[in-house]
């Protein structure tokens, strides 16, 4: 009997212990669940919305470009006698920089300017009419003519005497005829450049002096202007940015030679955003930062009244004056662009995600976030403002958007 009972006791111990692992397993497997339950809730940095009241000032970064850029070449061909400035030096407006040889073009000058002047002798001489010699020179050559003239009919008369009585055949009488219609036709010629003499200038004469005279100055400003494209000047006060040719070379028309690059002052090419050029007026002054820090007043010169299809966005142009900086073409400046004081929401660029070219940001509602599409308007330095979807007061996933979920559930950091 006491060995029952003794078996009894120890079957109890026994089950108790099994009992009491067993309950011990329970309590580790439902720890182990409430753990894992918590790693999946992500933790997320909040950011809550607020809204600004100050004057607001849109960043968009452009690039530098020279006033004016032009690749400078001779209008005519021909071997280089000079190159007269050096790459990076500073030349004023109309200053010489390259010649082509012209002894050919300067000899074509003084030709086309000789018969300028004797044109002119010309037309002078016909304004004024004939002088007094040349009208009495006339008067003699028409005697003389009217005397050629009686003579070869007295010598006709004759013949004709001569040929009734055969003295001369009918041939020689002919040729004597002849001779006196030509002796008439002479005189009559005579006469009547003797009658034009005396009725002074003629009109003709003049009219055709000047033209003349008109004809030898387009040769003379051919001339010239062949000699002119032989010479490069400089079309602006600017800087020789290179030289592409030597002395002793040969160019032409549409060759470079050199290339000048106008600094007074600079313009800042710019996209602005659909959403943000209806803002932006020409004449606006704007603040314009380097990457060196240095800072720039600048002007909005113009605004493209059509977008830019290929970028979806519209060109603007802010002019700075090139005396107070020291830019180079082709470095990135950002133009700060004021605004209206607006009460609007503000958030970081790094809460905002890009679906579908549509914006979002995930808003946290009690434990866990909603992907919520935002309308956002400019971009104020390091925030971008939004125009529907937020209010203020509203939380949301300040950064890293990518490794959270629409419904997924979250702890806020700070909590």
């Amino acid at each position: 009997m006491k060995n029952t009972k003794k078996w009894i006791s120890l079957t109890v111990v026994v089950l108790l212990l099994v009992g009491c692992e067993k309950l011990n397993e329970n309590v580790s497997s439902l720890k182990r669940t409430k753990e894992e339950m918590v790693i999946k809730v992500k933790t997320v940095s909040a950011y809550t919305v607020g809204n600004s009241k100050d004057e607001r000032l849109m960043q968009v970064s452009g690039v530098v470009a020279p006033r004016q850029e032009l690749a400078l070449s001779f209008g005519a061909s021909g071997k280089i006698s000079g190159i007269l400035v050096e790459k990076g030096a500073t030349v004023k407006a109309g200053q010489t920089l390259a010649t082509l040889d012209g002894t050919t073009l300067q000899q074509g000058i003084h030709a086309a300017q000789g018969q300028v002047a004797s044109a002119a002798i010309k037309r002078e001489k016909a304004a004024k009419g004939p002088e007094s010699h040349e009208v009495q020179t006339k008067k003699l050559q028409v005697e003389k003519a009217r005397e050629q003239m009686q003579k070869a009919r007295d010598e006709l008369s004759k013949a004709a005497i001569l040929y009734a009585n055969g003295a001369i055949s009918k041939d020689e009488k002919d040729k004597l005829a002849s001779a006196l219609r030509q002796a008439e036709l002479s005189l009559e010629e005579e006469q009547v450049a003797y009658n034009n003499l005396l009725k002074g200038a003629d009109p003709l004469d003049i009219e055709e002096a000047n033209a003349s005279v008109q004809q030898a100055n387009v040769q003379l400003s051919r001339a010239k202007q062949e000699a002119a494209d032989a010479v490069i000047k400089a079309p602006f006060t600017g800087v020789v940015a290179a030289i592409s040719k030597t002395a002793s070379e040969q160019a032409g028309p549409g060759t470079e030679v050199i290339r000048m690059v106008d600094t007074s002052s600079w313009l800042v090419k710019l996209q602005v955003e659909r959403e943000q050029i209806a803002h932006w007026q020409a004449g606006k002054v704007v603040k314009v930062k380097a990457p060196d820090g240095s800072e720039a007043e600048g002007k909005v010169t113009f605004v493209s009244p059509v977008m830019d299809t290929s970028l979806g966005s519209y060109p603007v142009e802010v002019t700075v004056d090139g005396k107070n900086v020291a830019w180079k073409g082709g470095m990135t400046v950002t133009c700060q662009y004021p605004l209206p004081a607006s009460n609007v929401a503000l958030v970081p660029v790094s809460s905002i995600g890009v679906s579908d070219e549509e914006y979002y940001v995930m808003k946290i509602n009690e434990n866990s976030v909603e992907k919520t599409f935002v309308k956002v308007g400019a971009l104020q330095g390091t925030f971008y403002e939004v125009v529907e979807g937020l209010v203020p007061g509203d939380q949301i996933v300040a950064a890293g958007l990518s490794y959270v979920v629409d419904g997924e559930a979250v702890k806020v950091a700070d909590e």
